[in-house]
């Protein structure tokens, strides 16, 4: 088994029910019933939200965040991706979304991970939109604990770039490799996909969210759209462009590259019509941490990444 599941399974919390009969129910549908010995292990839990109501919630993507009087925003200077030759521009981050822990810590499963209290919130350049594969833009994205003292809402025409606010509804689910990951290769070296494993995996992952939801979730696997992100978050981490070829044939890669199973996905959020959410060209935002990280509540070191087809 790949280091990263033996990582995420070791610190996932032993009440996640791990749904067999709703796995069955699909690989029935899908004619791939023999693949249930060598999936059930590969099952790891997340916490799947879709959007509601910005009222029903504390926890919301857009809109304004809530902060403590002299919350310090984070600022960065931005080296914009499109169009070429802009000039750098030093800018506060955007905000993006919070997560009210208190109110996370109430569903169980992997948001033992979590502190059970404090507002875990993510802020990213909405402007220049990085990538994350250049070191020069890992200040572009950034991930505070915000302590849940005295805070009130931050109005949202303060804001330079901001989607309409939604509030976020948690359950928890259960997710399996997806194509271009680490674990989709250890997978693929144990047995024969068949093509129909595509549309199993997306009926299989999409029950846990309500009709034309996207695939936001906490902790899991990615639902990748590109390539392995945790090998190119120990890469960009450790100072190597990975916009092109040179950082995979750096002679750096191979002492570094062990140190990929060590990164967990933290968040991934997916293009939502429902607020005018668009990552690219119907693309991802994902957010990886080290497990170290993690539990040493370091989320400043948190790297992001943006994928699209």
């Amino acid at each position: 088994m790949d280091e990263a599941l033996a990582v995420a399974q070791d610190l996932a919390d032993e009440t996640v029910i791990r749904k067999a009969e709703r796995m069955d129910t699909f690989l029935t549908k899908h004619a791939i019933t023999e693949l249930r010995d060598v999936l059930r292990p590969r099952v790891l839990p997340s916490i799947a939200f879709s959007l509601e109501d910005a009222s029903m919630s504390r926890s919301r993507v857009g809109g304004g965040p809530l902060l403590p009087p002299g919350f310090d925003w984070p600022v960065y200077t931005a080296k914009p991706v499109f169009p070429e030759g802009e000039p750098p521009e030093v800018r506060k981050l955007d905000f993006l979304l919070q997560i009210d822990l208190s109110e996370l810590a109430t569903v169980g499963g992997p948001s033992s991970l979590l502190p059970s209290e404090g507002l875990l919130t993510f802020f990213y350049d909405l402007k220049h939109q990085p990538w994350g594969y250049d070191p020069a833009t890992v200040a572009g994205s950034r991930v505070v604990l915000v302590p849940d003292q005295g805070v009130s809402r931050a109005a949202a025409t303060d804001l330079d770039h901001v989607h309409s606010p939604a509030g976020m509804n948690f359950r928890l689910a259960e997710t399996l490799p997806s194509i271009g990951s680490r674990a989709w290769d250890a997978l693929e070296q144990e047995a024969e996909l068949p093509d129909s494993y595509f549309d199993f995996l997306s009926d299989f992952e999409q029950s846990f969210y309500p009709p034309n939801s996207g695939l936001h979730r906490l902790f899991g696997h990615s639902a990748n759209v590109q390539g392995d992100m945790q090998l190119e978050a120990q890469l960009v981490s450790n100072g190597l462009y990975c916009g092109d070829s040179s950082a995979y044939q750096d002679p750096r890669r191979e002492a570094l590259e062990p140190g990929a199973a060590d990164w967990i996905l933290l968040l991934q959020l997916d293009s939502d019509d429902s607020i005018n959410m668009m990552w690219g060209d119907l693309g991802m935002l994902y957010f990886w941490i080290k497990a170290n990280d993690l539990a040493a509540r370091r989320f400043d070191r948190a790297w992001m990444a943006l994928q699209c087809g």
